[in-house]
């Protein structure tokens, strides 16, 4: 090698399917004889070389000293050294032309620390020089069925083989029990990959390589962190154009990015709200446990995703109808309102057919009139996702329900033009007969319990939300404005929030206005603001010390008169005195009443970017908190969408007789503060918009308040 720094990822072809492994430090201390046990039991069928100088013999096999001295070029080392060996012997090994490595050991920055920090550099750097593509470090290794390579230390791991499903995860415990999880679902596992803490391949690598494997239906992830936000929507993006489905638990919260907030936006966001406003976008199906990640695999390895959101559910159960019903409203399922020709096939079959959806047959069915129904309800053009209620004999002699399942599954692959899937009632152990029963059904996904099925059918529907990922254009017009501000942040040493004069002079320039208003240095220039403004008016300290200046005494309401304007800027000045703070100025603002206070906000998510939030507004924001997310691009009709999401919507639409508010004046702040995140984002750390003030309809919405943090550029 030349030491030309190249990409990490672009060895990942060989870290699936090596040409040999070299277990370095092999030991029988460690996990290396259960790793030498799986390869053979996988069928790896390159060479696998043992290595350690203290030892000339182990497991009956040669064992040596460095990896100097193996017959061939190392090409995949698995590292069960101590994390300073592992870079060491790395560099050594990508002078040999090593490709790939497991990295078992910890200590390359997890907790934070700097010389694990340091460390971690260190090691992308040999990562990089020699294109080493490694899994890890902190992991337990990966599993590829095609190749038969293994480097995972589960002696309980079931041999892999290509499939539909890939499993990615941050955790090595967790996905030997996950990988469990998904073959007792009767799925094939093809890839088992324990990232680590990602200094090596991302999830964004894995996910753009698996994207292309032909076999591949479903990746699962177990998510702690994203370290590269575009980088992982772009190869998440790519496995939706080429027909994958992701499916993702997303684990922890932005805390510590939440205390170090100046903004409140920044306290209300945490990763998984963020991650879900960006991840819908690229069609990632996001659930909030191990077990719905499999319901959701089970589903997605056999059927694709409905094209609407209309369900339809069979029974022959009033129980399950009931009970299907009170899931399909807690999970927000749209139960499908079944068309009458429906209703009209269904009683040429049974003449007491009463149309309802949930259908319930009332009794198990014979196979001519199990499938009618079937297929009328299939056939209805409201219907997106026929889900049949069904359950598995546990032994033989239950033969109509046996045709019936097998006419279903049947139906399924040859006929139907649109998802079907079975539930269980309830998860049971699967007895023999009942596991070769669901082998034999190739075509129909099953899925287990009332409750935990029509959740994971909730995150699969679509969202019916507009994507929003596409960056907003720079405005010619603004680009003098934006450089300024640039420059303005250019000089600053870290975060530093702008007083609120600042603030909203940056959010006007991009089509945010706030209320008549001027800033004035004495009670005298207050009184002839106000006379101008006119009454009543409010009165703001201006302080950029003083972020949140409600919680500070420092913003006074309702001044009807001249003396009220005197007195209260007075006070205004001996509160912000009494707070050591420099007073700046004071506010002198058009009062604006009858209107829904709002709030819109900017906050740097640490993984995604900036996310635009919505939600309830003034007193009642941190008491609610109502508040939904959108990418940063996005335009009317997905800023309308995600107000929706929250219920202050309903007020803005005139809740119980009020008129309707100017909702499409907020959507179109929403847009522009999307704007100014994307021209000015490196710069931006946070923004807070609160309240915005939505007036009557066709009466616009007004920035009351706001602050805005700049921050110098990382560039």
């Amino acid at each position: 090698m030349d030491g030309t720094t190249v990409s990490l990822s672009s060895n990942i072809g060989a870290l699936m399917a090596p040409r040999n492994v070299v277990l370095v430090g092999a030991s029988d201390r460690n996990w290396a004889p259960r790793i030498w046990d799986n390869l053979a039991r996988f069928g790896f069928e390159g060479a696998v070389y043992p290595v350690n100088p203290n030892r000339d013999e182990i497991w009956g096999v040669r064992c040596y000293p460095g990896i100097a001295d193996l017959p061939e070029a190392p090409d995949h080392l698995a590292l069960f050294v101590p994390k300073e060996q592992t870079l060491e012997i790395l560099e050594a090994a990508g002078k040999l032309g090593a490709r790939s490595a497991s990295i078992y050991a910890a200590g390359f920055g997890e907790g934070g620390d700097p010389e694990g920090r340091a460390r971690a550099l260190r090691l992308k750097e040999i990562l990089r020089t020699y294109s080493i593509a490694a899994t890890g470090p902190n992991c337990m290794g990966l599993a590829v069925g095609r190749s038969r390579f293994c480097t995972f230390p589960d002696e309980q791991l079931s041999p892999l083989a290509p499939g539909a499903v890939a499993a990615i995860t941050q955790s090595g415990m967790l996905a030997q029990t996950f990988a469990r999880g998904l073959v007792d679902a009767g799925l094939t596992l093809a890839y088992l990959i324990s990232c680590g803490n990602q200094t090596g391949l991302t999830f964004a690598d894995y996910i753009d390589y698996l994207a292309d494997d032909p076999d591949l239906r479903v990746i699962t992830c177990y998510i702690e962190g994203i370290t590269d936000g575009p980088a992982f929507l772009a190869a998440a993006d790519k496995a939706r154009r080429n027909g994958k489905s992701i499916v993702a638990v997303k684990a922890g919260g932005s805390e510590e990015a939440r205390k170090a907030a100046l903004a409140h936006t920044g306290s209300l966001a945490g990763s998984t709200e963020v991650f879900d406003a960006f991840a819908r976008d690229v069609g990632i199906v996001r659930v909030d446990t191990l077990e719905d990640m499999v319901e959701a695999a089970a589903y997605l390895a056999r059927m694709p995703r409905p094209k609407g959101p209309r369900v339809a559910i069979m029974t022959n159960s009033g129980a399950l109808k009931s009970l299907a019903t009170d899931a399909a409203q807690t999970y927000g399922v749209q139960l499908a309102q079944l068309d009458p020709a429906t209703e009209t096939r269904m009683r040429e079959t049974l003449a007491d057919a009463t149309l309802a959806n949930p259908f319930d047959s009332k009794r198990t069915l014979r196979l001519d009139e199990y499938m009618a129904c079937v297929r009328a309800l299939h056939d209805d053009a409201n219907v997106d996702l026929l889900l049949m209620a069904e359950e598995l004999p546990r032994a033989a002699g239950i033969e109509r329900k046996v045709k019936n399942l097998s006419a279903l599954d049947a139906f399924v692959g040859a006929e139907a033009t649109k998802p079907v899937a079975a539930f269980a009632p309830v998860t049971l152990q699967e007895t023999p007969y009942m596991q070769t029963l669901r082998a034999g059904m190739a075509h129909l996904p099953w899925l287990r319990d009332v409750g935990k099925s029509l959740r994971t059918v909730a995150r699969i529907l679509p969202s019916g939300l507009t994507p929003a990922l596409t960056p907003h254009a720079p405005e010619p017009e603004r680009a003098g404005l934006v450089a300024q501000w640039r420059a303005r942040a250019a000089g600053l040493s870290g975060p530093t929030a702008l007083s609120e004069a600042e603030s909203k002079e940056l959010l006007a320039a991009f089509g945010i206005r706030g209320p008549a208003e001027a800033v004035v240095a004495t009670p005298d220039e207050a009184v002839s603001a106000a006379a101008r403004i006119g009454y009543p008016v409010v009165l703001k300290g201006v302080s950029a010390a003083v972020p949140h200046k409600s919680d500070a005494g420092l913003v006074l309401l309702g001044l009807a008169d001249a003396q009220a304007v005197r007195e209260g800027a007075q006070l205004i000045a001996s509160r912000c005195a009494a707070l050591g703070a420099t007073l700046e100025g004071v506010l002198v603002a058009e009062q604006v009443n009858g209107a829904i206070e709002m709030v819109l906000g900017l906050h740097r998510d640490p993984e995604m970017g900036h996310a635009v939030m919505v939600g309830m507004g003034g007193v009642w924001l941190e008491l609610f908190k109502d508040v939904a997310f959108a990418p940063p691009g996005l335009g009317l009709e997905r800023a309308r969408q995600t107000i929706a999401l929250t219920r202050a919507s309903q007020l803005l639409a005139g809740y119980r007789g009020a008129p309707p508010c100017d909702a499409e004046a907020l959507a179109q702040a929403m847009v522009n503060l999307g704007r100014l995140a994307c021209e000015l984002g490196d710069v931006i750390e946070a923004v807070d918009v609160n309240p915005i003030a939505v007036r009557a309809q066709g009466r616009d919405a007004v920035a009351l308040d706001a602050l805005v943090v700049l921050r110098p550029s990382e560039a």
